[in-house]
């Protein structure tokens, strides 16, 4: 939950709202999933750092929250290698994924 004193200076989770909007791209790219490839949102951070963004129907204040949480590099297990133009996949796979 947010302070008051976030809340006047535009903090979420430790980071000014403007940072983050900043810092964090949202683009569409193919995702090889453990069921198959398919066109996937992800979140490009610091223009260098790819990640998947599971969380497509959330907005406002919360996304922002999300957003956050890849910018401290809480999300590592979401995070993506393009290995060919526009196709992705995971650099930490799965263990169910490598079986496969």
């Amino acid at each position: 939950m947010r302070s008051p004193v976030d809340v006047l200076l535009g903090r979420i989770e430790g980071l000014k709202k403007v940072e983050i909007a900043r810092r964090t791209v949202p683009c569409y790219k193919h995702v090889i999933e453990p069921d198959g490839e398919r066109l996937a949102l992800c979140l490009l951070v610091d223009h260098k750092q790819l990640y998947r963004y599971p969380f497509e129907n959330v907005k406002g204040a919360r996304a922002l929250a999300i957003k956050a949480r890849y910018l401290k590099g809480e999300m590592e297990h979401l995070r993506l290698r393009e290995f060919q133009p526009g196709i992705c996949r995971y650099v930490h796979p799965r263990p169910e994924a490598v079986s496969a």
